[in-house]
């Protein structure tokens, strides 16, 4: 019988002598099937006693045949997980089969060498020779747990995936709405945090130029959090984020366990605000390093992949959620903008308006006025204001075409020798009479180091000048003062850096209206433009052809206090030497031409072709005190007619460039080309000038006059001076 008191002294019976050598006298089919069974087999008599047992259940327990069937009941734990006692459990489960049940259930055996085995064990009773057995079969569970247990781990791994996909598509989704996209970041970090159990969430933005970090967004879980705004990232991103996403084939991932103990020296400033453990996640817009998504925890935790794959997923959300936001605010700007542009561009025609309207009227008037008037006074009174109409009306123009080959990108210099003296004295000349209008006082200070000669557009440089003179003028109350500084701020490799400031004791100008001061369409205020007129171009072209020049205008300035305008602009030092012989030979032209009778070109014949009947009366009208004989063509095929009948009957042409039937372009062509076809010993003369005649005052119309062989350039409304210029220019 089986001792049953202690556990751990058990005694065993001895095997039935009978019964065994029957089972042994098996056939050998049957013996060579239980042994090649795959799961443990075991026979039982009815006193627990192992009369066989298969090589299956020898290889599980791994022991010879006599321990096991000598030392059966001792492979088993003291205890079952469920916390019975094996020896008892396994005694009423054999007398329950040797009753007749049919028994199933899982079973924890231990080997010889303390293995712990998880079986399931199938008992049941069966007769022999007139006496009942118990057959066992083991089925190792090992496997079958591990495949278990790995399968759970997948069904858990794949509910966490879809829910953090949902979470991920409920945070895409809240992006798509239209509320306040700083208030759904917020949120969406605080759904990560949550889902997460961390302590902290945090959105950081990267300032690349002043190297460090700045706190964007944040979340906080703990009732007392730790701050990590003072916390400088930079080093940490620049050492593990490429600046450029498409330089990465995988957006990389830094995690730490602990600060505290990790080798990572950087990984130390975490902890030194109470960090113990984080994942960094770069935030990629646009394709460049925005800034980072950051998880903390304040004690140390182990992050899993999933974990690392997930805060990655969402940190791609949250730099495509920045990314529209920075869109949108780029949308509305530029709406904003173009609102702006477009209300100003409207209250710029309105002006314009009435810019342009104003001196028309003077001129319409006066001239009707003047018809009327019978005395030479009032005739000469009438003219005289016509006269400063037409020239206020033109300068509206001449900033009008200005501007608009500014915004076409034609806008260009025309640099060349110049004396800086006698541009700034022309300047001076030009408002003069209005300074002494308004009874104010100018001074002017020259840098004597500038240089005498310099190189550079002084047409531009002096249209920068008397424009801000002008306003200086026009916004100083009468008796008020205004200076003009020049001086030279550098010299080097032959570069001369030239400041002018102008200063005024004018009105002054707010903080406010300076900042749209030098833009497009834009004056100080609308009550301006209606008590001072203006186009509120200039000070926009004035910043357009400093910047050509390489310099930069600004203005100092308190309401009521005045202002100073201030700019600067490179220029190239010029030849004095060669400067001097021109000016030489310029003063003896003019005391030759002092000998002779003041532009005096009787016996001289030119042709002047001019669609438009009035402009070919003024022209007529200019040159009557010359004696000029002059023939006039309407048109181009006209001109081509007269010249070609009588090629050495003109010693000059003006020839406008828009006319009907044929333009100045296609005439001139023509009459080069019938030049060239004459004969040399029929000629009476080697080439005739041709003198663009036109409104068309671009640069690429003078080339175009060049280009169709013209000679020279002469811009609507004529110059008197410059008119007589081409003629003793050409007519020697």
């Amino acid at each position: 019988m089986v001792d049953i008191n202690n556990g751990d002294n058990l005694t065993f019976p001895e095997t039935s002598p009978d019964l065994g050598e029957s089972i042994i006298g098996i056939a050998d089919l049957n013996r060579a099937v239980i042994d090649n069974l795959r799961i443990g087999f075991t026979i039982f008599d009815e006193n627990t006693n192992v009369i066989d047992v298969n090589k299956a259940s020898l290889e599980l327990f791994d022991c010879d045949k006599q321990y096991y069937m000598q030392n059966f009941l001792r492979l088993n734990p003291e205890f079952q997980p469920n916390g019975e006692k094996s020896y008892d459990k396994a005694l009423e489960l054999f007398k329950r089969a040797m009753n007749g049940e049919d028994l199933l259930f899982e079973w924890t055996h231990r080997t010889p060498k303390g293995e712990l085995i998880p079986f399931e064990i199938s008992l049941s009773r069966a007769e022999y020779k007139g006496k009942y057995i118990v057959i066992n079969y083991q089925y190792d569970l090992r496997n079958i747990i591990i495949m278990t247990e790995e399968l759970h781990k997948q069904s858990e791994l794949l509910k966490a995936k879809l829910k953090q996909q949902e979470l991920i598509s409920d945070i895409s989704r809240s992006f798509v709405s239209s509320s306040d996209s700083q208030t759904l970041l917020c949120k969406a970090i605080a759904k990560l945090g949550n889902y997460l159990n961390v302590s902290t969430v945090a959105i950081i933005n990267i300032d690349h130029e002043n190297k460090n970090t700045n706190v964007a967004y944040d979340w906080i879980s703990s009732v007392m959090p730790h701050s990590n705004r003072n916390l400088n990232l930079y080093e940490i991103a620049h050492t593990y984020f490429p600046g450029r996403l498409y330089d990465i084939v995988a957006v990389p991932v830094i995690s730490c366990p602990d600060t505290n103990t990790s080798n990572v020296e950087a990984f130390h400033s975490f902890s030194a605000i109470n960090i113990s453990a984080f994942i960094c996640v770069p935030l990629y817009v646009e394709g460049h390093l925005w800034g980072m998504l950051t998880v903390h925890q304040y004690v140390p935790r182990i992050w899993t992949e999933n974990e690392k794959s997930f805060i990655a997923m969402t940190a791609g959300t949250i730099a495509n959620a920045i990314m529209l936001d920075t869109y949108n605010t780029k949308l509305k700007d530029a709406v904003k903008e173009i609102t702006a542009a477009s209300r100003a561009k409207s209250d710029f025609l309105s002006n314009m308006s009435h810019e342009m309207r104003t001196p028309m009227n003077a001129i319409i008037n006066m001239t009707a006025i003047g018809r009327r008037a019978e005395d030479l006074e009032r005739k000469n009174y009438t003219l005289d204001k016509i006269q400063d109409a037409s020239v206020h009306l033109l300068g509206v123009i001449n900033d009008i075409l200005d501007m608009s080959k500014i915004e076409a990108n034609k806008f260009e210099l025309s640099p060349a020798e110049f004396v800086f003296d006698k541009m700034l004295q022309r300047v001076i000349n030009v408002v003069n009479f209005r300074v002494e209008e308004k009874n104010q006082k100018l001074v002017v200070n020259i840098d004597r180091n500038i240089p005498k000669v310099l190189i550079g557009d002084d047409q531009r440089l002096s249209q920068v000048i008397t424009n801000l003179l002008g306003n200086a003028v026009k916004f100083t109350p009468e008796d008020g003062s205004i200076k003009l500084d020049a001086e030279l701020i550098a010299e080097k490799n032959e570069i001369c850096t030239i400041q002018v400031s102008i200063t005024d004791t004018g009105i002054g100008i707010s903080e406010e209206q300076q900042q749209r001061l030098f833009q497009s369409f834009h004056q100080a205020e609308t009550s301006t433009v209606r008590k001072y007129g203006g186009t509120g171009l200039g000070l926009s072209i004035c910043k357009s052809i400093v910047e050509m020049m390489n310099g930069k205008i600004w203005v100092e300035s308190e309401p009521g206090k005045g202002s100073t305008f201030s700019f600067m602009v490179q220029v190239k030092h010029g030849d004095e030497e060669k400067q001097y012989l021109d000016e030489m030979k310029e003063k003896h032209q003019k005391d030759t031409d002092k000998s002779k009778k003041d532009n005096d070109f009787s016996g001289r014949r030119i042709l002047l072709a001019e669609d438009v009947e009035i402009n070919r009366e003024i022209v007529l009208s200019l040159l009557d005190l010359t004696h000029l004989e002059i023939d006039c063509a309407e048109n181009g095929k006209q001109a081509v007619e007269m010249f070609c009948e009588e090629p050495g009957r003109y010693e000059m042409i003006f020839m406008d460039v828009q006319m009907p039937e044929m333009d100045g372009y296609e005439a001139t062509r023509r009459i080069r080309q019938f030049e060239s076809m004459l004969e040399p010993s029929s000629r009476s003369y080697d080439h005739i000038p041709i003198i663009a005649m036109t409104a068309n005052v671009f640069r690429e119309d003078i080339e175009n006059c060049i280009e169709a062989g013209m000679d020279d350039h002469l811009g609507k409304p004529l110059d008197y001076d410059m008119l007589m210029e081409k003629l003793c220019s050409y007519l020697k």
